[in-house]
């Protein structure tokens, strides 16, 4: 079966499983591995029935039997060719472009705004109610 196929608890017990088998291959009781781990022979245990356990205990076992190799694959660093990464570099540089002051850089002039009196947008208010049309 495939591991996408299976669900979280599926997972934890076929790497249980396999944790068992390594061992067991490797004539090592579960208290040795543990005091060679540091963790705890409950720890190993509860692995090893797959319940869930930190990524750091799965390396520190791991690391104990010898098998860092399984999990390899997630320590690699992703090789890129050439031309993706000339392509990167220059998609990054083409985002990043700013003016500079030697090229005539110049702030905007900011001035304070003061309507005029002959502005249009200007609203004059009234002192008393003369100007209010009362419909009576």
């Amino acid at each position: 079966m495939n591991a996408n196929e299976m669900n979280e608890n599926e997972i934890l017990k076929k790497i249980g499983v396999r944790m068992k088998e390594i061992r067991l291959e490797q004539n090592i009781k579960q208290k040795e591995l543990a005091e060679k781990s540091g963790l705890s022979m409950f720890s190993i245990s509860q692995m090893e029935t797959g319940h869930n356990t930190s990524i750091l205990s799965l390396v520190q076992v791991l690391k104990s039997l010898n098998r860092l190799d399984m999990i390899e694959p997630f320590l690699k660093e992703k090789e890129i060719d050439a031309a993706t990464l000339a392509r990167f570099i220059q998609s990054q540089q083409s985002q990043r472009k700013r003016v500079s002051r030697s090229e005539g850089f110049q702030r905007p002039e900011i001035r304070p705004y003061f309507a005029d009196e002959d502005d249009e947008s200007t609203i004059s208010l009234a002192a008393d109610d003369s100007d209010v049309n009362d419909e009576k």
